[in-house]
């Protein structure tokens, strides 16, 4: 089983849970969601399997919950309380439209408006709730290390060629990055690499 399985095994035991638990005070069956989608958040899809065997049905999850809940509790949940686990609308930055829009202006931002555009993207992308964390650390930092690396390599060719020709001898070597060749490479950047991780960012987004 593949990594989609995983996500559909973990919302199905999620959506049944939520069904099974109505009858629970609102701060308890969120916790026992929250619980449980942490725990099985990571796992691929055969570890999920096994671990949502082992916690059995949802409605046997829900009654034992149910029979620890003091009848005080019970009490004094408010109706519209239990009611809350229910099916709602999404926050925006939980929903498929916004994290595409975030990678569109990521990708493509900088080209409208020159840097801030790049920023602004990487705001919408750092706040949406649908990629995992690294692979916001990853589109997000990629951009940067790959700049120092270029900076660092030109700084290193420069100081071999300084070293190898004798002062007052010096003649550019058209083997050796040299002058605008930083800013020969920032514009490779920008063109290719950032939409590239643009598209690498609404690759990941597939079945989510």
């Amino acid at each position: 089983m593949t990594e989609p399985d995983a996500d559909r095994l973990r919302r199905d035991l999620l959506r049944r849970l939520d069904a099974a638990m109505t009858d629970l005070p609102y701060g308890v069956a969120t916790e026992i969601h929250d619980g449980i989608e942490e725990e099985l958040g990571g796992l691929d899809a055969e570890a999920t399997a096994d671990r949502i065997a082992q916690l059995g049905d949802p409605g046997t999850i829900a009654r034992e919950a149910m029979a620890e809940v003091p009848v005080s509790t019970l009490i004094a949940a408010a109706p519209s309380e239990r009611s809350a686990l229910t099916p709602q609308k999404a926050p925006l930055v939980e929903t498929r439209g916004y994290a595409i829009a975030a990678a569109l202006v990521f990708a493509f931002g900088g080209f409208i408006v020159p840097v801030v555009g790049w920023f602004v993207g990487a705001v919408l992308v750092s706040s949406s709730a649908l990629w995992r964390r690294w692979e916001k650390i990853v589109a997000i930092a990629l951009p940067f290390a790959v700049a120092a690396l270029i900076a660092v390599v030109i700084w290193i060719a420069r100081l071999i060629t300084s070293s190898a020709v004798p002062a007052g001898e010096q003649e550019h070597n058209p083997l050796i990055p040299y002058g605008l060749d930083i800013w020969h490479s920032s514009i490779l950047l920008i063109f290719v690499l950032i939409p590239v991780i643009g598209g690498w960012l609404l690759w990941r987004l597939r079945r989510r």
